[in-house]
């Protein structure tokens, strides 16, 4: 999470204002994404391309463009599988440039802001989303009105993985009886929500585009991509109770009053598991500007610095060659500066005299560090 943040503020992310773009769906459209990366990634892109038209209709009215063509944006889309309470929730959050870039006469671009969406736009433009995906899925011959089961792809791969993911979904228990909840924790007094709305909403899709970080504010900026990439559990809101089972408090209260749901063990790893991608399903994707093919990707991101002690992320660059003798260039950040960047914490210090600890030598063979954890294992304070 940390480094695919650094990564996209130092790497990907122009120096120019974004707005978060966060996309509910559907419940019945949840399961058909969950295990499909092909229909997830074609789903994302349309709501993308509804997104950027809504911008360019904008662009081309404000600045007196002739077409739309000439105005060009840019997102990076994460999808995020899980929910709250760890159930199973399919739904997008992208950072969408939060204007657009024209390019003028000598072929440079030039970053333009734009007013930000009421709330009308919001419904106009889940609507428009709304509408898309019904003819995306019509084309693909998949009604969500008659679902069959006997076709089901996920019940035909494993039938317990696909009982794992609509009682997810549905936020039942697995190993129960039919319908059954756990256990919930509620709070006498009931938490009253926010009765402003600030969300577009057209059949089930649920559009928001509230929150907007600045150009110059990497502080906020990383803290956002951090949140787009974070994994779906916290350690700190998980507690085994005196009887076996794991007390999971929800960030924010619901409605009703509930704060904390109470899990048993396989229903614990059941919920986890459903919440976990198929293979090669890619949970990260990028549009316009910021496609990796895209025409002006090279002059709107950031320029990587030739010298790697230069590097803002603190990576190091790696070579490895593959099976057809081709060598590819990998870049990461080392863990000590990954530990320092995420806890603050500079492992790297000697406890002792405060100076830079140096890497002198690799152990590799199995018999010398046996040897060697034995002897620490023997210290009346071992590390």
């Amino acid at each position: 999470m940390a480094e695919g943040a650094a990564w996209l503020c130092e790497r990907v992310l122009p120096p120019v204002p974004l707005r978060q773009w966060v996309l509910s769906l559907p419940k019945v459209l949840r399961y058909l994404l969950a295990y499909d990366g092909k229909l997830c990634r074609a789903v994302a892109k349309t709501a993308m391309q509804e997104v950027f038209r809504y911008q360019r209709l904008r662009a081309r009215r404000a600045l007196g463009l002739t077409s739309t063509r000439q105005a060009h944006t840019g997102a990076m889309l994460a999808v995020q599988r899980f929910g709250s309470a760890l159930n199973l929730n399919i739904h997008f959050h992208a950072l969408v440039l939060d204007g657009v870039f024209v390019v003028d006469a000598f072929g440079h671009p030039a970053f333009v802001d734009l007013a930000p969406p009421s709330l009308e736009d919001l419904h106009r433009v889940a609507a428009r989303i709304a509408e898309a995906m019904l003819a995306l899925l019509r084309r693909r011959r998949i009604w969500l009105d008659d679902l069959d089961e006997s076709e089901d792809p996920v019940a035909q791969r494993s039938e317990s993985l696909a009982g794992m993911a609509k009682a997810s979904i549905a936020g039942t228990l697995v190993f129960g009886s039919a319908g059954a909840k756990p256990v919930r924790l509620q709070d006498a007094r009931q938490w009253v929500p926010d009765q402003v709305e600030r969300a577009g909403k057209a059949l089930g899709f649920v559009l928001d585009a509230e929150v907007r970080v600045s150009a110059d504010n990497r502080f906020h900026r990383e803290r956002l991509c951090r949140y787009l990439l974070r994994p779906p559990l916290a350690k700190g809101r998980l507690h085994e109770t005196m009887d076996g089972k794991y007390a999971f408090e929800l960030k924010s209260p619901w409605p009703d009053g509930t704060r904390v749901i109470f899990f048993s063990g396989e229903e614990l790893v059941a919920r986890l598991s459903a919440l976990v991608p198929p293979p090669r399903m890619h949970l990260v994707h990028y549009f316009g500007v910021l496609a990796p093919n895209a025409r002006l990707r090279k002059q709107v991101v950031p320029e990587a610095p030739e010298d790697p002690e230069g590097d803002p992320c603190g990576h190091s660059v790696a070579y490895t060659e593959t099976r057809k003798g081709r060598t590819i260039r990998r870049r990461w950040v080392p863990w000590a500066q990954l530990l320092l960047k995420v806890f603050s914490v500079d492992v790297m210090i000697c406890p002792k005299c405060d100076s830079r600890m140096q890497r002198i030598a690799v152990i590799q063979q199995p018999s010398v560090i046996a040897a060697i954890l034995d002897c620490l294992s023997r210290k009346e304070n071992p590390p």
